[in-house]
């Protein structure tokens, strides 16, 4: 109650004043964002090759490439394992709790699971966007619903193949993003989609408010975002060449290059039908043995008359020497420039000489930012697109909405942990209350205490380390004992492990 009475006062607060002279203000938009489109393509890209559709072979080969793969592994990995609740907002009424435990349910309540939906939204990052599309129902058992409330849920959140999108639809003054043409024609039994209401010239067109669209590194607000892929494409081609020319490099060291002999007549442009058969059986002999389709050979032995050596010789040419560059340390800068630019060079440390242990939690730290920020580009748009979905669809005020919030990337470190809570609720910084008492459950890993269950205190009784009595007033020294501190009453002997390096 007193929210909503400070709500009000603070409407009449920022009521314009009785004397107040209003201009006339223009309340819609004078510019443009310039996003270039034609015949419902967007052209905003400059390389070609990452030009929408030419981009999504691109990406395809790009994709099973180890280094990349491996890259875009890492991502799928650490984003799949994040968990995600939703959270009612600050100070909530049993209404807005109840509101909150309903989106939640809804999250379990699907014909695909979460974890499966936030796998398919992680294929925004290669390809740039990612459309799912929400499919709503009624929460009713006999539609397949957990649940019996009547209330609109999620019946699922289909992905829609970025490689079946060809048309982008726009308002006629180009300022709003209306929606996406599917295309239905090479899809395997096509004439199964030719009843849908909406399927026209081989195109299902699906509205924008029925889909949650996930754009990476957007620009402009253009709805193809842009592929992080595009980054390292250049070294991507770099290493394709050179590992093409490093195996064919060590095929010819390890075969040879053939070399046949013959006598000068047989190269004679003017030579004779025997002649030249002859110059074309070896000339495909050779190109056998270089294919490999060859396993041997047999020709006459044909001794000339003066100088008694064979007019014909078989045999390989040997590489000589070392080579001008080291082929392998290039490839391994080019696996490094892909991996750093897609900030995954993590994976690549402990493979050499060299790297730390600080050197690894930087990087770690570096990823973790990347992946935290991935993360809220996915949060964005769940809580500005589905959450309020939810609650219109129902029927429900938007004004205060719980929010879909994520996890943590990486597993605790419980003794740091244990450290943090033990020092903390020694010097009276934290409360063993509820929330503290689950953080810590949740760390461990056993279950939380439910929200209608209050806090069997006398389980808190008596099991305090009396670790912090010696930051107790009058009590400063090592751990328990009474040796004195400094005037701060502070712990600063050397028998403290935290002031030792």
């Amino acid at each position: 109650m007193a929210r909503k009475a400070q709500s009000k006062d603070s409407a009449a607060n920022l009521a314009a004043d009785a004397d107040a002279s209003i201009p006339r203000i223009s309340l819609g938009e004078a510019g443009f964002i310039g996003l270039r489109v034609t015949n419902k393509q967007i052209v905003e890209e400059s390389n070609r090759v990452f030009r929408y559709p030419s981009m999504l072979k691109v990406v395809a080969e790009m994709k099973v490439d180890p280094t990349v793969a491996a890259a875009l592994n890492i991502y799928k990995i650490m984003l799949g394992r994040v968990k995600w609740t939703v959270k009612p907002p600050d100070d909530a009424t049993d209404k807005e709790i109840a509101r909150a435990r309903f989106v939640a349910s809804c999250m379990d309540d699907m014909e695909n699971t979460w974890s499966n939906f936030i796998s398919e939204v992680t294929t925004y990052l290669p390809y740039g966007f990612a459309v799912i599309e929400k499919v709503m129902r009624r929460r009713l058992k006999r539609n397949g619903s957990k649940f019996n409330d009547g209330l609109v849920g999620l019946s699922k959140l289909a992905p829609r193949g970025q490689d079946t999108i060809k048309n982008w639809y726009f308002s006629p003054d180009g300022r709003e993003f209306t929606g996406v043409g599917q295309s239905i024609v090479n899809l395997e039994n096509s004439y199964r989609y030719t009843d849908v209401t909406n399927a026209v010239d081989g195109l299902v067109t699906i509205p924008r408010e029925k889909f949650l669209l996930f754009c990476a590194d957007s620009e402009k607000d253009n709805p193809q975002g842009r592929s992080i892929l595009k980054s390292v494409y250049l070294p991507y081609k770099q290493l394709t060449l050179l590992k093409d020319q490093l195996m064919l490099g060590v095929s010819k060291d390890l075969q040879g290059i053939p070399k046949v002999g013959m006598p000068v007549k047989y190269f004679d442009a003017n030579a004779s039908a025997e002649d030249r058969a002859v110059y074309e059986g070896f000339k495909d002999i050779v190109d056998g043995l270089a294919a490999g389709t060859r396993s041997g050979i047999m020709y006459p032995l044909i001794f000339d008359e003066i100088s008694k050596q064979p007019l014909f010789s078989v045999d390989l040419l040997e590489a000589k020497g070392g080579k001008a560059f080291d082929i392998p340390g290039i490839i391994k800068s080019l696996q490094n420039d892909i991996l750093t630019a897609l900030n995954v060079d993590i994976i690549k440390l402990g493979s050499d000489s060299k790297g730390s242990f600080s050197l690894a939690d930087s990087k770690e730290n570096l990823l973790a930012m990347a992946l935290e920020f991935r993360l809220q580009e996915i949060r964005a748009v769940l809580n500005k697109d589905l959450m309020v979905d939810l609650f219109r669809r129902n029927g429900w005020d938007i004004e205060r909405l719980p929010t879909f919030e994520f996890g943590d990337l990486v597993d605790i470190d419980t003794e740091a942990f244990s450290k943090l809570i033990q020092r903390c609720a020694s010097v009276g910084l934290v409360n063993a209350d509820k929330d503290v008492i689950n953080k810590v459950r949740e760390v461990i890993g056993v279950p939380t205490i439910p929200e209608d269950q209050e806090v069997d205190r006398e389980t808190l009784i008596g099991a305090s380390s009396r670790s912090g009595d010696g930051m107790a007033a009058g009590k400063s020294g090592n751990g328990t004992s009474d040796i004195g501190g400094d005037s701060n009453n502070q712990d600063a002997s050397a028998a403290n492990a935290d002031n030792k390096a």
